[in-house]
């Protein structure tokens, strides 16, 4: 057995918690389960898999949790992973390699975060998150959306390794989705009155009314996040800066969004960003503007946003060449998105009309 430990925190998860574990348990790590108070068969499936399965009275703070996690691991290593979470591919070699030789280092690894669209799971974006780590070094902090953090001093010095997990947590039903997140705005608000301070927890404050369908509100957290001198080169903080933008567009304050133009220079290099200004500049009537910076994002790499580099702009070039009567363009733009489903469909609405 490797000397790492997987560390996962489980809650009624008997839906989807074999599939994390069948998918880890053939790298030869231990696997410690901490269960925080589930009422299903959770625990009885962690069993079969984990070589700890413990209990943890849940006490509204994911970080303390987690901590308990990395107190009763076995191995100063730690691998954390979710039940939301299975592993899509690991290079269990490297991670030897890693902590062999890179030991003050974090180990990030992709995160592939599937939605269902038209009954199908889908990839909706990439993110890229902190998951390799010695305990001695490194834990966590924060109630929710809980960090990871140094013991000593204040960097985290990440490598990205070639491992990807594949997760399905925001693949919610209605009711899922608006329980969870109202709980997760509690927690974030409690704490926030002990750490009014912290841009990020702004950001999730914002995110969570986003995904609430709350885009005016979330619009006030990310601007009240954004007053903070933030270094704009941190993913959390590009990641704000697009979802503000997105959030104003959907809250009709597009006349608004366009004062990103006076940032602009600070995130030029983001796809996700360029393929946003973009937006904003086609809903406030500007569209050779808006076509500019679409055909800059068509030339960047991979953003966040699936399709933010590719058929997302495509599609929107298409729509307005379409609408200035330029049909044959709109009609080559559409046929270069694949299988993105409004392309197809403003296809076959071509020929017929």
């Amino acid at each position: 057995m490797h000397p790492i430990s997987v560390c996962i925190i489980a809650k009624n998860e008997e839906a989807r918690i074999e599939q994390c574990l069948k998918s880890i348990k053939p790298c030869g790590f231990e696997i410690v389960v901490v269960d925080t108070g589930s009422t299903d068969r959770t625990k009885e499936i962690a069993a079969g898999y984990a070589d700890k399965v413990l209990d943890f009275a849940w006490c509204d703070d994911f970080s303390a949790a987690r901590n308990f996690s990395l107190r009763e691991a076995s191995n100063n290593w730690i691998f954390m992973i979710d039940c939301d979470e299975t592993v899509k591919e690991i290079d269990v070699e490297e991670l030897n390699y890693f902590r062999k030789h890179l030991s003050d280092k974090v180990g990030s690894v992709s995160r592939e975060n599937l939605v269902t669209e038209n009954g199908v799971l889908t990839l909706n974006n990439i993110d890229y998150t902190e998951r390799f780590f010695n305990k001695k070094l490194y834990h966590y902090t924060g109630l929710i959306h809980e960090q990871l953090t140094p013991i000593r001093g204040s960097e985290i010095p990440a490598m990205l390794l070639h491992t990807t997990l594949r997760h399905t947590g925001y693949d919610m039903t209605p009711e899922e989705r608006e329980a969870k997140y109202r709980r997760n705005f509690t927690l974030l608000e409690k704490q926030v009155e002990t750490d009014p301070e912290n841009p990020y927890l702004y950001y999730q404050l914002g995110k969570t009314c986003e995904i609430l369908e709350d885009f005016a509100r979330a619009c006030t957290y990310y601007d009240k996040g954004l007053t903070f001198d933030l270094d704009p080169e941190l993913a959390y903080v590009q990641a704000m800066v697009v979802s503000y933008g997105n959030a104003l567009l959907r809250s009709g304050q597009a006349e608004t969004a366009l004062g990103f133009e006076g940032i602009y220079d600070d995130f030029s290099s983001v796809t996700d960003f360029v393929y946003l200004m973009g937006n904003i500049y086609n809903e406030n009537d500007m569209p050779e503007q808006a076509l500019e910076q679409y055909q800059k994002a068509l030339q960047m790499p991979e953003g966040r946003q699936s399709g933010a580099n590719s058929f997302l702009p495509l599609y929107q070039c298409g729509l307005i060449f379409e609408l200035s009567g330029d049909r044959d363009t709109a009609r080559a733009l559409y046929g270069q998105c694949g299988d993105f489903a409004p392309a197809v469909q403003r296809l076959a609405a071509l020929e017929i009309s």
